[in-house]
């Protein structure tokens, strides 16, 4: 184990279903399990060796330090937070030198630390329509920013028939029309009223 440690609270949530969402799939969230432990201490960084390649690499390995009575039930469904950044729990260890404590072995969720830009993107080929044919469909997708986001139509409309979820991005329906619908543009906003703009592109409609 390399690297100090440090003396910080963490907090431990585990993800609950609430629902279903507007497409009848199940709608996760995540809820604290354990109200913030406090004087937890925090290890990161370890060597491994890959015996393929014979290189040695380091892996974000974290490990908070917490008493058996603090944790007791945690499991690997649940996530540790800390310090604004998210940890999958990997394993419970226990500690031999401190009887009654325990070790949170936890990787990094994800890496970025501080806020991320708001983006918006279509990451796949947007595809030709057929009058009187249930469309392929597409999906605008949003990341970054603050969470939940809200998609709506900036300049320009859909082909007649086709219609945008707001909430999820994705375009889907039946065209009513042939021709070729251009200068359409999506937008996206987010919980903090920050806005992304969708380049403008065409849909065509045989």
């Amino acid at each position: 184990m390399r690297g100090g440690s440090l003396r910080n609270p963490i907090e431990i949530q585990r993800r609950v279903q609430v629902g279903v969402t507007r497409l009848n799939a199940p709608n996760y969230v995540w809820q604290t399990w354990r109200e913030p432990i406090c004087e937890v201490e925090v290890r990161r960084g370890r060597e491994h060796f890959d015996p393929e390649t014979k290189q040695r690499y380091s892996e974000e390995v974290w490990r908070f330090r917490a008493r058996y009575e603090e944790v007791e039930g945690v499991d690997a469904t649940m996530r540790v937070v800390h310090n604004g950044m998210n940890f999958d729990i990997k394993a419970l260890l226990p500690d031999g030198q401190r009887q009654r404590d325990c070790i949170i072995e936890c990787t990094v969720q994800d890496a970025v630390v501080g806020s991320v830009p708001l983006s918006i993107a279509i990451v796949s080929a947007i595809p030709d329509g057929s009058v009187g044919v249930a469309y392929a469909g597409f999906t605008v997708s949003a990341a970054g920013g603050t969470a939940p986001y809200v998609f709506a139509e900036e300049s320009g409309a859909l082909p007649q028939g086709l219609m945008l979820n707001t909430s999820t991005g994705a375009v889907s329906g039946t065209p009513l029309a042939a021709g070729v619908t251009s200068g359409i543009t999506i937008q996206v906003s987010d919980a903090d009223g920050t806005i992304a703009v969708l380049p403008d592109f065409s849909i065509t409609v045989a």
